[in-house]
């Protein structure tokens, strides 16, 4: 068989192959098509709505109540930065108006959102929240966790850790906890913390 005819007999094999096969083909052809075209669709509305939802945060300040403005955004925009930034704004105002009800539930709708993103930050909140409704034990145990999570925050999670083990009559973990915040902290108190190692020294 010279070459000519071994490239003929290819040539029908390959007819036949396509003729046996073409539905699947334009079939599968169409799929990559759609799933090409609606991931396309969705990257531009993600960021059509990732911009709009900046905007509409931008304009909070703006509006006569800026709560419902930021609960609005949080709602309208739930899975962009503008909706987690406007539930932080949310979370700190329920934390000053001592609204600790919609605090955790808001703790637990972020928890939902945005599990590993800011997982330390929801932590900490819940933690704040048990420890003002006098649940130290478990607020401690979260505080630890946060410092592992996010370590970022131990400026303030050592300082937590320390003084509710203090209130729970833990002296040797708060003493650890004050040693391991002047060592590895960049933010200093440090008077504060010498002088309650200095008290607790003689406990």
């Amino acid at each position: 068989m010279d070459l000519s005819e071994k490239l003929l007999y290819f040539h029908e094999k390959l007819v036949r192959f396509f003729e046996k096969y073409l539905r699947a083909i334009l079939a599968l052809i169409i799929i990559l098509l759609l799933i090409t075209f609606l991931w396309i669709g969705f990257s531009y509305y993600k960021s059509k709505k990732e911009k709009e939802a900046s905007l509409k945060l931008m304009e909070v300040v703006k509006a006569e109540n800026i709560i419902s403005a930021l609960q609005e955004v949080k709602n309208k925009y739930k899975g962009t930065q503008a909706s987690l930034q406007a539930s932080l704004l949310l979370l700190d105002y329920y934390y000053t108006q001592k609204n600790y009800q919609e605090m955790q539930k808001l703790i637990e709708e972020l928890q939902k959102e945005y599990p590993k993103k800011i997982r330390g930050i929801i932590l900490y909140g819940k933690a704040k929240t048990l420890e003002i409704n006098g649940d130290l034990n478990r607020a401690l145990e979260i505080y630890k966790e946060v410092s592992k999570v996010q370590p970022e925050l131990n400026f303030l999670t050592y300082l937590d850790i320390a003084r509710i083990a203090e209130n729970l009559g833990k002296f040797d973990l708060a003493k650890e906890y004050y040693q391991k915040y002047l060592k590895e902290s960049k933010i200093k108190n440090s008077g504060f913390v010498e002088y309650k190692l200095y008290e607790l020294s003689k406990k």
